[in-house]
Parts: structure tokens; sequence; C-alpha cells
């Protein structure tokens, strides 16, 4: 009987050191990113150091290649056999396209497993790329959407009062944009030394126009699947929409032209010159690139015409679907999504995880850049998720190959040498072969 249990005690002991070694054993994953030196710094300084202190046997290896390289560098990898364990959509594709390909792994299991409470994120964010009734990610980022920023200094010179923060606020529309932009625009056409009231390049994403008008280039299915058979291009409301913006540059003269703004640009983000009085964008990109800007700023919702639709833009934390350390990389996910990750994410790079318990401290952030209440900001960025849908390039399958097409073919138009009508009835063709063959190659696979 002593004998018995000698073993058994001796064969116990073996079982735990057993476990013990293959639980220490070292394993590294793969990490994808973009490469953006705030978010560099924040990976590098802070997210890997301290995860790897949680768990001294995973080890990191980041790879950041150049925006407009991660998704061919991300197929690259799945076609070697050697996928990412973790990336993002910080590329030009997005969920849309990686989900067709067969390229995300279900995190459903995982998610009611561990029991991770999707309820600590803000509510809308968390469903966008929920498919069939699973989760094949979760939430990274919000960078909510689309707002007008304005030059606060500029405003006040002009006499003008500040933008609204309400987005039911029907008085802020486009007729009260154009009527602010002429009075903020000094020495029209001068280059450097000239003033304009508004920038237009984040309109020239037609989509984004076409909303503020009650119309859209592209179908509903297309946002649903991320396939269509064709587009809508030559659609009256978006015809109309895209000459507005045209005749903010060529008709109203309120706009840098393209080449204008090519020449403010070397002086670094548009508006940041001090020269722009407001423009359109993400307030993450604001905090980011103007919280230590010479002049107070403002966020403001979108204009109304027939609508204040905007884009959203929401960041989504991916595990390949053949990743060889699923385990592992879910860990790394945790982390990313936990408050710790998150503050650190605000501090270093102004992007928001959006965890309930932190909206409010990174709101806080804007107060001294934009001078405006807390109370304030919270209206004007989750005014947003009130109304909208995600940016295309998250949701479109083959996105790249289809806006290849509209951004060269479109610049004829930002160039003022064609109408919107023509240059939107001349592109539709084009356009809906490409979306009509990827349609063809990817439909089944839905």
């Amino acid at each position: 009987m002593k004998k018995f249990l000698l073993i058994t005690l001796i064969s116990f002991i073996s079982i735990i050191l057993s476990i013990g070694t293959i639980s220490a054993e070292e394993v590294t994953i793969t990490w994808l990113m973009r490469s953006n030196p705030v978010e560099n710094k924040w990976q590098k300084e802070y997210v890997i150091p301290k995860f790897q202190e949680k768990y001294p046997n995973i080890k990191v290896n980041l790879i950041i290649v150049p925006y407009n390289q991660t998704d061919q560098k991300l197929l690259t990898m799945v076609a070697a056999g050697e996928p990412p364990d973790v990336f993002s959509q910080w590329g030009v594709s997005g969920f849309g396209d990686y989900y067709v390909r067969g390229l995300l792994l279900d995190l459903t299991p995982y998610i009611n497993r561990d029991k991770y409470n999707l309820g600590a994120f803000i509510p809308r964010v968390v469903n966008i790329y929920k498919r069939s009734g699973k989760y094949y990610s979760v939430p990274q980022v919000t960078n909510y959407g689309v707002v007008v920023y304005y030059n606060k200094d500029l405003f006040a010179k002009a006499g003008l009062p500040y933008l609204p923060v309400d987005w039911q606020d029907k008085s802020w529309n486009w007729d009260k944009m154009l009527q602010y932009a002429k009075k903020l625009t000094r020495n029209y056409g001068e280059g450097v030394n000239a003033q304009y009231g508004i920038d237009t390049s984040q309109l020239q994403n037609i989509w984004m126009a076409a909303y503020l008008w009650g119309d859209d280039p592209f179908s509903p299915e297309h946002y649903k699947t991320g396939l269509a058979k064709s587009t809508r291009l030559d659609s009256p409301g978006v015809i109309e929409a895209v000459q507005a913006v045209a005749d903010l540059i060529y008709k109203h003269k309120v706009a840098p032209t393209p080449a204008t703004a090519q020449v403010l640009a070397q002086l670094g983000p548009l508006f940041g010159t001090g020269k722009i009085g407001m423009a359109f964008g993400l307030s993450t990109q604001a905090y980011t690139n103007y919280q230590n800007a010479p002049f107070k700023w403002g966020l403001a919702p979108m204009p109304w015409v027939k609508s204040n639709k905007v884009s959203w833009f929401n960041g989504t934390w991916f595990i390949a679907k053949d990743s060889k350390h699923p385990e592992e990389a879910w860990k790394l996910i945790k982390y990313l999504t936990s408050e710790e990750a998150a503050r650190d994410m605000a501090k270093v790079t102004g992007f928001l995880v959006p965890l309930k318990s932190i909206v409010l401290d990174w709101y806080k952030l804007f107060e001294k850049p934009t001078g405006m209440k807390v109370s304030e900001v919270k209206m004007v960025t989750e005014g947003v998720l009130k109304n909208g849908v995600e940016n295309v390039n998250h949701l479109f399958v083959s996105w790249p190959e289809i806006n290849d097409i509209l951004t060269q073919e479109l610049s004829q138009i930002w160039l003022g040498k064609v109408s919107a009508e023509e240059g939107l009835k001349a592109v539709k063709p084009k356009v809906d072969t490409v979306v009509y063959k990827i349609y063809q190659q990817f439909s089944s696979k839905k």
C-alpha cells in the first residue's frame, strides 16, 4: 500500500512538473501593425513590455509596415502559411474584405468561455462587425466619425459665433457653413498668404458628401455583405452633393484648389497651418495633430442638408483563422482591451479604446486645446454614433481596387476640368465593371 501511494505521489509530482514545463514554454506571436510614430511608440514602449511582464513566456514579434502595404503584407503572410496572430484594419481594407476571404478566427468561443465583458464597451461599437451571430473581432478603438473642426481664433476675428454641438440643430446647415466660409476667406489664390474658409479634402470621399444630401453612391447590399453588382454613382443626390463640394473651390472660392492644398500640406496637416477656418475629419485626429496648436479650435456636427449622416471609423482586433497560437493571441487581445492598455493608448496616441470606464477621461483631453466643456465634447462625439454607418473601406470587399478607380477618375472634378455630372457618369461603368467582377469572385464565399 505504501509503495502504491509512493508511486502515485511520484506520478502526481511528475504531472505537475510537466504542466509547469508546458506553461513555461516560450511562444512567439506575431502582431502586424501599420507604421505610425505615435502608435508604434505605444506598442513598443507600453504594450509589449507590460504584456510580457504579465506573460513572460509569450514573446511578441511586432511587424510594422507602411499603411498602404499592410493588406498586401497580410495576404503574403497568409499565403506563406505564416499568418499574423494578431492584426487589425488600419490598412486600406478592413473587416468586410478579411471576412469574405476567410482570414478571421471566430472569437465567440473565447468570449463565451472567458466571460469576456462586451458590455464594458460603449454602445453601438460592439456589433458593427458581428456576422450570423458570431464575433470575429472585438473593439480596438473608436474614432467615432467625421465631424467639423474649426479655428476659434479665426472665427473670433471674423466676428462669427462658435458652432453648435447638437446634431439636431438644423440651423447649422450647408448654407450657413458657406456663409461663414466666405467671411473666413482672405486673399484667395495667393498661396501661403491666403486664408481659406474651408478644406474640402475629406468630402472628396464622395460618399461622405452624398450622405448629407440623403443619398449614397453605393447600394444597401454593399454595406451589408461587402459585395454588390453595381453602384449608384450617377444618382441625382450624389451628383448634386459632389458638385456642391467642387463649387466650394471653383464657384465660391472658399476652399483651396488641390495644387494650393498640396503646397500648404508641406507645412504640415492643413488645418494646423492656421490658414483654414473649417475642416472635416475625426476628433481623434484633431486631438493628435492639434493638441499643441497655437490657436484654439473646436468640434461641431456635420452641417445639415437633407441629413447630417456621417461615416464612422471603428477599429477592431482580429486573430488569424490559421493562427498557430490562438490562445496566446487571445491573451494579447484581452490585454489590448484592458483599462491599463486603453489609458496608455489614449495618453500616447489620442485614440480611444471604447471602454465606458475611460471615456470621460478621454473627453477631458480636449478641454485645454479647445476650451470646450466635457459635456460639449461628449455631445459632438457621441452624436456621431446616432446617425452614421461604418466607413466603406472597413465593409467593402476589395475596396482598394474600387477606390483606385474612383480616385483617379474623379480627380478631373476636383481639378475643375469637368462637372460632377460628367465625371460621375463617365466613371460609373468603369467602377461597375470592377464591382461586378469582385461580386462574381467572392459571392459564393459570403
